[in-house]
Parts: C-alpha cells; sequence; structure tokens
C-alpha cells in the first residue's frame, strides 16, 4: 500500500514556544509506525515544514491529532476520504475524543499504536478496518523499533529521541492522567545509547513526560551517556534538585538546560493542580542548585488556577527575575475534551462558547477563570511575556559569557540559545 503519515500544524507563529518554531521536532511517532510498515511505501508529512501533498493519492493515510490541530485534522480527513483514501486517527485527541473522529475516520487508534499498527494494516490491505484500534497493554519499550528518521528532514541542530514514557504523578491539568499510556516505562539503555549513537547531531532532546521517575535508571543512563559527549536537555521535575549525585551525572554527561515544572507561584494553586511534588519556598535553592551545575533553567509556568487573581503575574514575574530563571513558558491552564478537568469545568458551566479547536494550545483562555475575566487571564500572561522579554535580552550576554568556554567548543549551542533568546513570543492568535 502507498501509505501518508501526517502530522498537522502545531505551532502558531509568534505563540507560547520560544524556541521550537526555529527547531524541527521530530515526530518520532510516525517515524516509528513508519518502522512498523515493512512492504509498505510509507511518506511521512510535518506540516509545520512541509506542504500537504493534496494532489497525489494514497491508500491509507494516518494522521496523529491532538485537541488543538483536529479540526485541521479533520478538514484533511475529509479532503483524502473524498478521494479514496482510507483514514486512520491516532493520538491524544483520537483516544480522549475516538466517537468525534471517527466522524471523519474510518478508523481510530484509541492507546499506543506499536501493538496495533500491523493488524491495522492487514485490515486495510484485506477486507477492511475495523472501527476501533486498542492494544490490550501497554507497549514494552524494548519492542518500539528505531525510528524511520530516513523519512523525514531532520533538523541539523538538534536531535530527538525517547528513553521513557508515561509519569506517576497526577496533576489535575495534565492530560496524560487521562491516557491509556500513563504508566512509567524504561527502556533498555543499552538500546538507548545505541539510538544516540545512530543520531548526528551533538544536540540531544529527550520527549520523555518523566525521565526522573525511576531516578537511579536516570543516573545509569547519564553515566552511560558520558563517553558520546552530547549535550543535552530534558523536561524535570524540581525534585531532581535534592540529588546531587545524580546532578553531577547529568552534568559531567553534557546536560546543558533543563525545562522545569515550576508550574505556579502559589502554594494553594499547587494543592488545587495535586502538583504533590513542588514546593514554592525550595524554587529559588533549586535554579541555585543547577546553576551550580552549570545547567540552564526553563521554567514552565501556568496561569487559570482557580486561586489565581490578577495580582499573579506580577508576582511570577518578580520571582522569574529574582530567581535568575533563564528561560520560561508560560501557558493557559487547558481543559482537554475528554478528560476529568473538561467536564468540571462544563459541570460548573466555566467553558467558553465559540471557541474554536486551535484555542486549546495553552495560549487562549477556554474557560472563565474563579478570580478574573478570561481576557484578564490572556492579557496577564501576554503583559508578562512583555516585560520578561527585555529582561532576557538584558541579562542574556551575562549567561553567555559564564558559559564562553562551553560556547566556543561547542558554537552549535550558541547558536541555539540565541536564536530562541531573541524571539518575542505573543499569546492570543489562535482563538477564533
Amino acid at each position: 500500500m502507498k501509505i501518508l503519515l501526517i502530522k498537522p500544524r502545531w505551532f502558531v507563529r509568534g505563540g507560547v514556544y520560544r524556541f521550537l518554531e526555529t527547531i524541527r521536532f521530530t515526530p518520532l511517532n510516525l517515524c516509528i509506525l513508519a518502522a512498523l510498515s515493512d512492504g509498505h511505501d510509507v511518506r511521512i508529512v510535518d506540516l509545520d515544514w512541509q506542504e500537504l501533498p493534496e494532489n497525489e493519492s494514497f491508500d491509507l493515510v494516518g494522521i496523529t491529532v491532538t485537541t488543538f490541530t483536529s479540526e485541521q485534522a479533520f478538514e484533511i480527513a475529509d479532503m483524502f476520504r473524498s478521494k479514496g483514501s482510507k483514514v486512520v486517527m491516532g493520538g491524544v485527541h483520537a483516544s480522549l475524543m475516538p466517537d468525534e473522529c471517527l466522524l471523519h475516520a474510518d478508523s481510530v487508534v484509541v492507546g499506543e499504536g506499536e501493538y496495533v499498527w500491523k493488524e491495522l494494516l492487514e485490515d486495510a490491505a484485506g477486507a477492511g478496518m475495523k472501527k476501533v484500534y486498542r492494544s490490550e497493554k501497554v507497549t514494552d519499550m524494548d519492542d518500539i523499533p528505531a525510528p524511520r528518521r530516513d523519512l523525514i528532514q531532520p533538523d541539523r541542530l538538534v536531535g530527538f529521541l525517547e528513553a521513557t514514557r508515561g509519569c506517576p504523578n497526577h496533576c489535575k491539568f495534565c492530560y496524560l492522567t487521562s491516557m491509556p499510556w500513563a504508566k512509567h516505562r524504561k527502556r533498555n539503555i543499552r538500546l538507548v545509547l545505541k539510538e544516540l549513537e545512530t543520531l548526528p547531531q551533538k544536540i540531544v532532546f529527550f520527549v520523555d513526560d518523566n525521565l526522573f521517575a525511576d531516578e537511579s535508571y536516570a543516573a545509569e543512563l547519564f553515566e552511560s551517556m558520558k563517553p558520546l559527549k552530547k549535550l543535552w536537555s530534558v523536561q524535570a521535575p524540581t525534585t531532581i534538585a535534592r540529588n546531587r549525585r545524580l546532578l553531577e551525572k547529568m552534568a559531567e554527561s553534557g546536560c546543558f538546560n533543563l525545562q522545569m515544572g515550576f508550574q505556579t507561584v502559589s502554594r494553594k494553586s499547587l494543592d488545587w493542580a495535586q502538583i504533590r511534588h513542588n514546593q514554592v519556598e525550595e524554587y529559588r535553592e533549586v535554579v541555585r542548585t543547577l546553576h551550580g551545575f552549570d545547567i540552564l533553567v526553563s521554567a514552565f509556568i501556568m496561569f487559570g488556577f482557580d486561586d489565581d487573581d490578577p495580582e499573579v503575574f506580577d508576582r511570577t514575574f518578580e520571582f522569574i527575575r529574582e530567581a535568575d530563571i533563564d528561560d520560561v513558558h508560560m501557558y493557559i491552564l487547558t481543559p482537554y475534551p475528554g478528560t476529568e478537568l473538561f467536564r468540571e469545568m462544563k459541570e460548573q458551566g466555566r467553558l467558553l462558547p465559540g471557541r474554536n479547536r486551535r484555542s486549546f494550545g495553552w495560549g487562549n483562555a477556554t474557560f472563565i477563570p474563579k478570580q478574573m475575566s478570561p481576557e484578564e487571564l490572556e492579557q496577564g500572561v501576554a503583559e508578562c511575556y512583555k516585560k520578561l522579554y527585555p529582561h532576557f535580552l538584558k541579562t542574556l550576554p551575562g549567561r553567555l559569557l559564564k558559559r564562553l568556554p562551553r560556547l566556543i567548543r561547542d558554537p552549535q549551542l550558541l547558536q541555539l540559545l540565541v536564536a530562541g533568546s531573541l524571539r518575542r513570543p505573543s499569546l492570543g492568535k489562535s482563538r477564533a
């Protein structure tokens, strides 16, 4: 069969991502499915960087779908089905809202696709596909084949891979708690290293939800990575700052940056969101500790919790400035359809009507906050970014100077840091 695998366009130019507009974020899920498609002619298209081949014919079209790309995905699916292609949808939104996706697709994959993909291909080439494909168990990480990166246009600076999946935490705002693949699992370190060795890029980003759920595994992985001399970055919880031996191994193995989920500067908001592992009073020490290991700290901050009032933006700005945070990604709390948070907001009558799905990309208010208006929430985040932009520009030379020996040795890192730091985010563009 001739198969087309599509990742719809993710990034709103000027949106919440400061760095990823200039980096080709590898759609590893599609590359894995391609690796499981032996005997078929497979093509992968990432619409952030490529055009949709509308004038070509395909036997099967697979689309990975998130809430904020769902309307776009439905349009693409309808177009290809009108031309005779069979369409299957997978990903977060297909798992949360399979019935909705089936209005536009022949089949949906609920949960991970590794164990059902070959059956789906056999059905598509034969008598016909089932409406729903659902794996009876989560994927064993050692069963995942090497992704077909040869089918994509890779980023020249940054390579992407995963060592683990899932997370043991149950944060209220996170869609992962509603996913069939939420259970934390680890890949054999030997297999991770083998894949790392194939990446030509010096800089690597782990896409794991929580690589540190098993800190002993993480420490062993980082120790094993040292001979590869990669520079790497990953999402991390604040709790790792308590484990100095782990931080030593991270620094020695090339960790230059952590995207850290501080989420909020309010203790009450942490409690409401069930973020049990964060302690606001430890935040500044966390940053100082990581800086002591020459690790840059990118803060993830979310607004719109029930305890947030209009003053939360000034409090957050002061924290970021005083704690010497190196970069920040600020989000608006977003209840995804199909999650418990969405159902709770709906029961309370707090969901905003008329919001298209593009508004569910973390940069827009899709609900009514408790202590401010939706407009105040959006404007507050935008103003906070506006105040932080000159702050980060002013402090950038000093940050670069502190790391001058490393940047001279690794000019790719200098290019990456400067390119992201010079981009000014502008929220609120995706709302209808």
